[in-house]
């Protein structure tokens, strides 16, 4: 059974506070894995590994009202983003993977097309032994004559199954006879191995329409064309299909301590999004039009959000409280509404998403690399979705392979490794850092509260 969603686990669950005593120590808003008893480091086999923590991040000035819960963001930043316009367009096949299709494609024929052999071998009809009549190749027109009783064609993969056959004796399986006499034609015999029944009535012939007849819907509105996709929207007869036109997404990347190449001095990060988000952007269906970098200054702040264009603004930093922050600042100088001011997540709880005046959203991700890219993968990803007309993509589920204590009372993303146990936390996932992100192989959805090994916990699909 689960711990429950609350700021206390369960006392009998093993990890709680009350059964461990370094829990118990620990501040409320931190997030622990505990590992099992006796448990060495993987780099250090002398030293025994404790309790892995995740600190509790604090963030300062006052918060204005409740946060929303995680889960009830994400579906509510996907609602928003499918309430914005779309646009069509017309695409060739060769160009419309990773696109989103905007209607559904029926077939336009049946498939197959006509009762094609699925082996290479011989058309057989009656018993044996047969005579041997002309080979039938693949693209081949369909055969003019029935195949009598006793008769047999040889026939490729793929090729027109005469009318008459009772099914395709495979290669490996017949044994051809030469003519007893000059001027006698060989005839072909089921090998010694060969079942007596082989093949079956209509074994290893592919009938007319097996897959799917004419006009039957194939794809839904809504799907990502795959290559799987656009393989069956051809084989079905489509040389074009009907997509949802990429919307425009421009990046504003905030923070005067920012540079963008080299390495930092006393005071200064490295800009860790312009070399990744564009193409990550790209691969998620959008267009990216635009990438800024801005100081902490308000009134550049508001002309850049002013003079964007795009569908979408995506802005990294600034959307805290502290005396350098100043997007809430220029959101209401611009007139925007704020439609989500901080989500009970960790990290990542400083997230908005506002509505321009003119209806353009914008989603501003918090300025610490572990939480924006987080923030980006379990919220601006629904939200694209949402704009592109995908669904909400399920969570997925992972095992875990030791309990996590989360007592922060909020929902914690925790990057994990996948072992033969389980899930297991990458260390060094403060906000601020990428190497447990870098390492992992996924990233888990722990309530608050904690969850116990073996349950399953949700997982984020990650976009990259």
């Amino acid at each position: 059974m689960p711990w429950p969603t609350t700021s206390t686990p369960r006392p009998t669950q093993p990890g709680s506070a009350s059964s461990c005593p370094i829990l118990a120590s620990l501040d409320s808003g931190d997030t622990v894995v505990d590992h099992p008893r006796g448990a060495r480091h993987a780099h250090d086999p002398h030293r025994p590994i404790g309790p892995t923590r995740f600190p509790r991040h604090r963030r300062p000035g006052p918060r204005r009202g409740p946060l929303m819960e995680w889960r009830e963001a994400r579906a509510t930043v996907h609602r928003f983003g499918a309430e914005m316009p779309r646009a069509t367009e017309r695409v060739a096949l060769q160009d419309a993977v990773g696109r989103t299709l905007a209607g559904a494609v029926h077939s336009l024929t049946a498939l197959p097309s006509f009762a094609s052999s699925a082996m290479d071998g011989w058309a057989v009809s009656g018993d044996e032994p047969w005579i041997l009549g002309a080979p039938i190749l693949a693209g081949d027109p369909p055969p003019t004559t029935v195949l009598a009783a006793g008769t047999a064609r040889p026939i490729a993969t793929g090729a027109c199954v005469p009318a008459g056959t009772h099914g395709i004796l495979r290669s490996e399986n017949g044994e051809l006879v030469p003519g007893s006499a000059a001027g006698t034609v060989p005839t072909l015999i089921r090998s010694a191995h060969t079942g007596a029944h082989e093949p079956a009535r209509g074994e290893h012939v592919r009938a007319r329409g097996e897959e799917c007849g004419l006009d039957e819907r194939m794809l839904e509105p809504g799907c990502l064309l795959t290559v799987p996709r656009i393989a069956l929207a051809a084989v079905t007869g489509h040389d074009t299909l009907t997509v949802t036109t990429q919307p425009t997404v421009e990046l504003l990347l905030l923070g005067t301590e920012v540079i963008e190449s080299g390495i930092p001095g006393p005071g200064q990060v490295r800009d860790a999004y312009s070399p990744e988000f564009p193409a990550l952007l790209s691969g998620l269906g959008v267009r990216l039009s635009a990438l800024r970098r801005l100081p902490d200054d308000l009134d550049q702040t508001i002309d850049a959000i002013r003079s964007s264009t795009a569908a979408l603004v995506i802005s990294t930093g600034g959307s805290a409280r502290g005396p350098a922050d100043h997007l809430r600042a220029a959101l209401a100088a611009l007139g925007a509404s704020v439609l989500i001011d901080g989500v009970r997540m960790r990290p990542g709880h400083p997230v908005m998403l506002a509505r321009l005046a003119d209806g353009r959203l914008m989603l501003c991700l918090p300025g610490n690399p572990l939480a924006a890219m987080l923030v980006l993968a379990s919220l601006g990803v629904p939200l694209i979705d949402g704009m592109l007309g995908r669904p909400l993509v399920p969570l997925g589920r992972v095992t875990l392979a030791h309990d996590i204590a989360n007592l922060s009372g909020s929902t914690r993303l925790v990057a994990y490794r996948l072992t033969d146990d389980g899930a297991v936390p990458t260390a060094r996932q403060g906000s601020g850092m990428l190497r447990g992100l870098a390492e992992a192989d996924g990233v888990a959805v722990v309530p608050a509260g904690g969850a116990c090994s073996p349950e399953p916990v949700a997982t984020i699909p990650l976009p990259w």
